[in-house]
């Protein structure tokens, strides 16, 4: 099995703002990761996305490229922030973020989610994949696909902070005999 874990290029929100699950659109000039995307991932079995507009109109064109309709998930949502979406980090009481960030796992923003219950969407929606197909494209965010990377290499959840998942970055997961094999493309 290929897993193709896609994140979904820039957005038109400043980069020092809490996003999460906060429904942004892109960037100008998105659309030419797509056609970068193409050129190097080869047509999915079958296309996920994140419901939310930043990943869902980048797969749906994605889609189009390959004559695949994406099939929204909402466990491919990005983490939630809960009240701290929207606002600029810089603005978020110390009191408050420094508790979460201390033990990210296992608590949450006020009203959000922890680091915890994001992967858990994550084991539910690789659980659900099955094997019945070769290649599987997912267009996500990059808590998601941190979450992706450490459940399929088997690593502690606090290695996933070691991945570089940048806007538009392609990175595939190639299982083998039981064992996953890592690639990362700047798409």
């Amino acid at each position: 099995m290929e897993l193709a874990l896609i994140r979904h290029p820039r957005t038109k929100i400043a980069a020092d703002v809490c996003v999460g699950q906060l429904d942004v659109e892109l960037a100008a000039g998105w659309e030419a990761h797509v056609d970068r995307l193409t050129k190097v991932l080869p047509s999915p079995d079958r296309l996920y996305s994140s419901p939310l507009q930043r990943c869902r109109r980048f797969a749906t064109r994605l889609g189009a490229a390959y004559g695949a309709q994406p099939q929204l998930d909402e466990r491919l949502r990005e983490l939630h922030f809960g009240e701290w979406e929207g606002r600029r980090w810089s603005e978020i009481d110390r009191a408050e973020s420094d508790p979460w960030a201390a033990d990210y796992l296992h608590s949450a923003p006020p009203g959000g989610e922890s680091y915890q219950a994001m992967l858990a969407r994550v084991d539910a929606f690789l659980a659900g994949l099955g094997a019945s197909f070769e290649r599987v494209a997912v267009v996500s965010h990059a808590g998601p696909m941190r979450a992706f990377l450490v459940r399929c290499l088997d690593l502690a959840p606090e290695a996933a902070w070691k991945f570089d998942v940048g806007y538009g970055r392609l990175t595939r997961l190639s299982e083998r005999g039981g064992s996953w094999r890592l690639e990362v493309l700047n798409a």
